[in-house]
């Protein structure tokens, strides 16, 4: 018995604004002017700010006080609160670029499911941090958005940016072509540049200077968590995995239905409804109308295809 590798699905961009990243954007914006009160310092807080991150941010003795107390609703509040909090400008303005970097990519892939993945980044890490740090009663207090953006970027990874190639070489350079070594690549200089390997660099290299800026002029306050890190990574690559795995794996049963979900799909951006957009794919494909609706309907609130 043979068995035919599966058809090549690609998950298509939602479209529209990212309006998750932007309100997760607006977060930032908003947990900062809580800290800052009636005074911006752009690089050490004031105590006034010192004190409201104190009583903000994620400490592990205190969580552990609102288990004991059953205060929930403080505990649930608490975890975004340190999530969104940033304690100097450099900070709330890198992070906002960043989150609106890496963010709008994947929520135009997750669409609707982004909110699962970003509720996940702002509660689950934590949990790591709780589990580490209590053991040895650490009074450290942890804040700032690297584990949601952790998250974030690993969920990316399971959608790699495809290369394009930019085929205007061929006007501007048609009288050169015979010019130019036979070894040479003339389709490498004309490649699209992905700037996400650059901002990726940037992220980590803003990450070391928060390190540094915890340890050295706001002891007892700390941005880095390895093991929480880690985790996000991983758990944000694993969400991800599985929603690209649940809206595509339907279609190893065969190349016909991935046809059928293109085709309707692509009819379905003509602006019509979705009885139309049914009977022109079972036209353009001679398939009973009730098989179309059967596989449209299970891909209904999943990831779209192409």
């Amino acid at each position: 018995m043979s068995y035919s590798a599966p058809p090549r699905v690609e998950i298509q961009n939602q479209g529209g604004l990212p309006w998750l990243t932007i309100l997760v954007i607006f977060g930032f914006v908003i947990d900062f002017a809580m800290m800052s009160q009636t005074r911006l310092e752009p690089w050490t807080p004031h105590v006034g700010a010192v004190s409201w991150m104190k009583t903000n941010s994620y400490q592990v003795v205190n969580i552990y006080k609102f288990f004991q107390n059953a205060d929930y609703m403080r505990l649930l509040a608490q975890l975004p609160c340190a999530t969104l909090a940033q304690f100097a400008t450099w900070q709330l303005g890198a992070n906002m670029f960043f989150m609106w970097v890496f963010g709008t990519k994947v929520e135009q892939k997750l669409g609707p499911a982004y909110i699962g993945l970003l509720l996940a980044g702002i509660y689950l890490p934590w949990a790591v941090v709780q589990f580490d740090r209590f053991p040895k009663l650490d009074d450290t207090y942890f804040y700032g958005p690297l584990f949601l953006i952790a998250m974030v970027l690993g969920a990316g990874m399971v959608f790699p940016k495809r290369k394009e190639i930019n085929t205007q070489w061929v006007k501007s350079a048609r009288g050169e072509i015979f010019n130019r070594q036979q070894n040479q690549d003339l389709t490498r200089k004309y490649e699209k540049r992905d700037l996400s390997q650059l901002w990726f660099i940037a992220y980590i290299a803003f990450q070391v200077g928060c390190y540094f800026y915890s340890i050295k002029l706001t002891p007892g306050f700390m941005t880095f968590h390895l093991g929480a890190l880690i985790f996000s990574a991983i758990f944000g690559y694993a969400l991800a995995w599985f929603l690209v795995w649940s809206a595509t794996g339907d279609f190893t049963d065969g190349a016909l239905k991935l046809m059928c979900i293109r085709r309707y799909n692509a009819v379905l951006k003509l602006d019509v409804g979705h009885d139309a957009a049914v009977r022109e794919t079972a036209r353009s494909l001679a398939l009973p109308e009730e098989r179309v609706r059967e596989w449209v309907a299970r891909q209904r609130g999943k990831m779209k295809i192409s």
